[in-house]
């Protein structure tokens, strides 16, 4: 027998695990390890249950600007390789494009009431 959640109730879930998420990932754990898997369960979480048409691109190019402002920003001046996007966390560019899907979320939620 499958349980049938609302939309709404979804929806409060997500962002549930996406505070939660936050927290952990700001103040509390420490360990990498622990923090993408809490990141990957919120991500699948929202392409499960909450996806909408545009999502994956957005989802793409948030990670991706994560990643090449990592790499070209926010490092030393210098010589710049590939080497450094494998020092990056894996949770980073996760967590940009989770921000910027549930900001989007949350514009779509505000704007159809």
């Amino acid at each position: 027998m499958a349980i049938k959640l609302k939309k709404e109730t979804l929806i409060i879930l997500f962002y549930i695990l996406y505070f939660a998420w936050l927290f952990t990932v700001t103040y509390l754990s420490p360990n990498t390890v622990n923090i993408n898997y809490f990141t990957l369960f919120v991500v699948f979480f929202y392409f499960v249950f909450l996806r909408e048409e545009w999502d994956l691109i957005w989802f793409i190019v948030a990670s991706s600007i994560a990643l090449i402002g990592q790499n070209s920003l926010f490092s030393e001046i210098g010589e710049k390789n590939f080497d450094q996007i494998s020092q990056i966390p894996f949770w980073l560019p996760l967590s940009w494009g989770t921000t910027v899907l549930a900001l989007r979320k949350f514009f779509i939620l505000v704007s159809n009431r």
